[in-house]
């Protein structure tokens, strides 16, 4: 067991002393969990590309451990340091973003990677999404400390740069989760509804543009509508949606063993964004309620501890990060029980994905090191005996 006297002011002490353990071990549960659901479900897809059957589990724990070192160091760093780190990989990512437009791979008709190598590919849009959010909180913060509202636009036209270069991938579905993080960061910021409310209004102008403007938008948007009140005919998009419907359907209560699902062999996405489905199926209706409660808890513990910030930056980018977390695993469950059409996005922790990993391992060391609680440390002349 890890010991640590309360008399070691070194920053390892310290650091274990301020951050929020639960939410530390919460999160690496998650990953252990992603890789023990793994273990089931992604030797198939190991066996199409004719690799050893743990291909995919060896690559995702060694990942995983590099997203928990990172997640560890980045929480141990004093709490200024997230907006450094955030503005430093914000331009590494926004050039690999472009760079994917130039030299990018492509998958599924979007480019949207880039190879390293030849070895590992990366997905930079992963790693822009906290750091716009650290970023925009920033600015907000600034705005109402030095009531300007001049920094308060830059937020804005950093989202519309992200998102425009996004949209050229394209991947719109980071580009909603970014817009719905952004809006959130809006209302914690306090800004009053005659700003917020035209919001919708753009959500709806922007859905009917990406209809007629991205076929690939388009293609699942109709998938989606046929499955709820079409006539169920069959089509590539609505196979792959159906598909996992139906995995959740079987996994009924206790779901039918480990090994045992059936989404695995016609699904090629069940170990990435579909693998909520695969767990249903495999573990039933008890094991994926479970999942969504620790989201659930983590999300809300996060959220109280982020509203208990004395500073206003803290406050609102920690929140901001929490959203980004939490509204990432609503949209990947949504996508599986069919509530919101196709978005490919994976499930933090659990979803297979190198970027998805070590940009989530990113995310939460920075969350963790803006609510760590440094001004309750006491140093070893403070304690008493």
């Amino acid at each position: 067991m890890l010991r640590i006297s309360r008399t070691n002011t070194g920053p390892v002490g310290e650091w274990w002393f301020t951050v929020d353990r639960y939410m530390l071990f919460g999160i690496i549960f998650l990953g252990l969990s992603g890789l023990f659901f793994s273990l089931a479900v992604s030797p198939v897809e190991a066996g199409h590309l004719k690799a050893n059957q743990y291909y995919f589990l060896i690559k995702q724990s060694v990942f995983l451990l590099i997203s928990v070192a990172l997640m560890i160091t980045i929480s141990i760093l004093p709490k200024e340091f997230t907006r450094k780190i955030s503005l430093i990989l914000f331009i590494f990512s926004l050039l690999g973003v472009l760079l994917t437009l130039i030299i990018g791979l492509s998958s599924g008709g979007a480019s949207r990677w880039i190879s390293v190598f030849g070895i590992i590919t990366i997905q930079p849009s992963e790693f822009l999404k906290p750091c716009l959010i650290i970023l925009s909180a920033w600015f907000f913060a600034r705005s109402k400390e030095e009531q300007n509202s001049k920094y308060s636009l830059v937020p804005g036209l950093l989202f519309v740069l992200v998102a425009t270069l996004l949209m050229l991938q394209p991947d719109l579905g980071q580009t909603i989760l970014l817009f719905i993080t952004i809006l959130c960061l809006v209302f914690v910021q306090g800004f009053p509804w005659l700003i917020i409310a035209p919001a919708g209004l753009v959500s709806m102008i922007s859905i009917i543009f990406f209809y007629f403007n991205f076929p690939h938008f388009a293609s699942r948007l109709d998938s989606w509508i046929e499955i709820w009140f079409g006539g169920g005919a069959a089509n590539s998009k609505l196979t792959q949606t159906q598909a996992a419907i139906d995995a959740i359907e079987n996994g009924q209560i206790f779901g039918k063993g480990i090994g045992e699902s059936w989404v695995k062999y016609h699904l090629p996405d069940a170990y990435t964004d579909f693998v909520f489905a695969a767990i249903a199926e495999e573990s039933g209706l008890i094991v994926t309620i479970s999942l969504m409660i620790l989201y659930l808890i983590l999300i809300m513990r996060g959220l109280i501890r982020s509203m208990n910030q004395n500073n206003f930056f803290n406050q609102l980018a920690s929140s901001g990060l929490i959203i980004l977390f939490g509204l990432q695993a609503l949209i990947h469950i949504a996508v599986n029980l069919s509530l919101i059409p196709a978005k490919g996005m994976t499930l933090p922790f659990i979803s297979y994905g190198g970027s998805s990993l070590l940009a989530m391992g990113i995310t939460m060391g920075m969350f963790l090191a803006l609510t760590k609680k440094t001004n309750d440390f006491k140093t070893p002349d403070k304690l008493k005996n």
